[in-house]
């Protein structure tokens, strides 16, 4: 009986001594691709009154999260504050067609976009909208006249990596 007790709990450390060093060693997570792009946003709407909908957010960062605390975005040029996300609403596209730039100030390795719409139809005609996304000045996203008419809605999301 001593014998089968002392062989089980040697075949228990045995076991323990692997598992414990099958758990360590060697790099449990590649390290993050810190590849760094531009990215670039254009938002056109057209046909929006006050009482429709229309939310664009685009948002960028780093792995690192060395944007926080300095400039990320311009909106037409203009260099906007520390914001590492930028939110267009409908009062940035209500009277005619309304057309937006967004662009990042500096490399980021990672971007989003978030498109959405939704005509209350307080005026006849459908609400449009038109976006396109650029990496390092390639076309990634190219969305031309999207239609939303009375009582309808559309909404896309997208995600852009530096290459």
């Amino acid at each position: 009986m001593k014998r089968t007790t002392r062989i089980f709990f040697s075949l228990c450390l045995v076991m323990m001594a692997g598992l414990a060093f099958t758990g360590c060693g060697g790099k449990d997570d590649p390290a993050p691709d810190n590849k760094k792009a531009t990215f670039k946003f254009t938002i056109t709407v057209a046909g929006a009154d006050d009482k429709d909908q229309v939310d664009v957010r685009v948002s960028a960062g780093n792995h690192d999260a060395s944007q926080y605390g300095s400039p990320v975005w311009k909106i037409n040029g203009v260099t906007q504050g520390n914001e590492n996300v930028m939110i267009l609403d409908i009062d940035n596209f209500v009277g005619g067609v309304k057309t937006y730039v967004v662009e990042t100030v500096k490399p980021f390795n990672f971007s989003g976009l978030s498109v959405g719409v939704v005509n209350n139809a307080q005026v006849p005609g459908a609400v449009t909208i038109s976006y396109k996304a650029e990496v390092d000045g390639k076309v990634e996203t190219n969305v031309q006249n999207v239609a939303t008419a009375a009582s309808q809605s559309y909404n896309k999301e997208y995600t852009y990596v530096a290459k």
